[in-house]
């Protein structure tokens, strides 16, 4: 039968069509692309998506969150205004509030009544009338709404990163089908006293006090800890990032990644810290914990063909998509059973089981061998329908991550 044009995509990211001759921007790290599982696999979801098997394609990102100085470049060259001044208000917490700022407020947020809404809080008066940036240029830019990062990016000849993009890049170096996802760039091991911090959240008790024993009360500079495994600073924690990728259908809001400083390690205040965090707000806010960085499209790769995407809206699909419900025959019959035999080594019969199970393959295995040989016949007899529905839903119902070329166009039509 013909194979679908996905799986000639996951054959090309799986020969490793990249171009080394291309030469990496300044402050940014490539990004070589792949495959990998996207999501995480716990009793607390609130905040993550579950795991499905996505790919994506060679690309750029910036070692750090755009920093007031870079940001301070952008307003000289362009006198742009952001949201915050606009609205000439912003959110700052009270701890870290000025005396200033607490003065000439007395409005808080419902049910967060630590967040203040002061007059004169912006990018360069992060923490109200009376604050400034001269002694934080290293430090995030926040006050930046997802309007005022898409006019940074564009300025700066760049864009912002999807959500899949994003989280391939906090994964690395652990990432790939046959690699058992974790919850850090760092393995499994979460972030606690009793361990070295290796990202700036909250510790003490708040809002009222932050112990600051990962070294750094509120924000922290944005290359204050050691990169991941790929280059790049603070992927987690210190300030939330904006994506691209729309949250949902209906909320008419973008998704943030990463957490914050004002997050926690295990969730029991704000949101619990992992790889795969999220969070949702409308493309005009902002506060004192937001901020994000640039990414930039790679010319390597297989071109004309979009990577598998991750699927947002699984409720309405009465079948998985090929290459999520079958990551087996996407992947091709070298790498499926590189995948299986790691599974089985690692996980066991009963765990490699488990592991299918939650990506909807159907199939019952003992052994690597017989959950191919019995996947391979599942699968034949409904690939063809399986894609046809996969593409037609998805245009119905599901936001998925903007391709190259749709980005592209997006500027193109923004210039004209």
């Amino acid at each position: 039968m013909t194979r679908p044009r996905r799986t000639a995509m996951t054959l090309g990211l799986a020969a490793g069509l990249v171009s080394a001759a291309e030469e990496i921007p300044d402050g940014m790290v490539r990004c070589k692309g792949g495959r990998f599982i996207m999501g995480i696999d716990t009793a607390d979801s609130r905040d993550s998506l579950a795991q499905q098997a996505v790919e994506v394609r060679e690309f750029f990102l910036d070692k750090t969150t755009v920093t007031n100085e870079q940001f301070r470049a952008f307003r000289k060259a362009t006198n742009y205004q952001t949201d915050s001044q606009s609205f000439g208000w912003s959110f700052v917490l009270e701890l870290f509030a000025t005396e200033e700022s607490k003065a000439i407020t007395n409005q808080t947020v419902k049910d967060a009544t630590h967040w203040l809404a002061v007059p004169g809080a912006t990018w360069r008066s992060p923490l109200g009338p009376g604050s400034g940036i001269k002694d934080r240029l290293q430090h995030p830019v926040v006050h930046v709404s997802w309007n005022d990062a898409k006019a940074y990016c564009k300025w700066a000849e760049k864009r912002l990163p999807t959500e899949t993009e994003w989280e391939y890049c906090a994964r690395l170096p652990h990432v790939g089908w046959a690699s058992t996802p974790k919850l850090y760039p760092w393995g499994d091991e979460a972030p606690s006293n009793d361990t070295e911090w290796k990202l700036n959240l909250w510790q003490g008790d708040f809002p009222k006090n932050d112990a600051a024993l990962d070294g750094h009360a509120g924000l922290a500079p944005a290359e204050a800890y050691e990169p991941n495994g790929a280059g790049l600073y603070q992927m987690l924690g210190n300030v939330w990032e904006w994506t691209a990728t729309y949250f949902s259908k209906s909320s008419n809001q973008r998704v943030l990644r990463g957490g914050s400083y004002l997050d926690s390690a295990a969730g029991e205040f704000n949101h619990r810290v992992t790889v795969a965090t999220r969070m949702g707000n409308t493309e005009d806010s902002a506060g004192d914990n937001m901020g994000f960085r640039c990414a930039k499209s790679s010319t390597a790769g297989p071109k004309g063909v979009k990577p598998l995407g991750y699927a947002y809206d699984q409720s309405k699909r009465k079948r998985p998509p090929p290459g999520v419900g079958d990551p087996l025959k996407a992947m091709g019959e070298g790498a499926a059973q590189e995948l299986m035999q790691n599974l089985a080594a690692e996980k066991g019969a009963e765990g490699l089981q488990q592991w299918m199970d939650k990506q909807g393959m159907g199939a019952n295995v003992m052994t690597a061998a017989k959950a191919q040989e019995t996947r391979e016949k599942a699968a034949e007899q409904r690939m063809e329908m399986a894609h046809k529905e996969y593409v037609d839903e998805v245009r119905a119902h599901s936001f998925d991550d903007p391709s190259d070329e749709e980005i592209r166009e997006q500027i193109r039509k923004e210039e004209l």
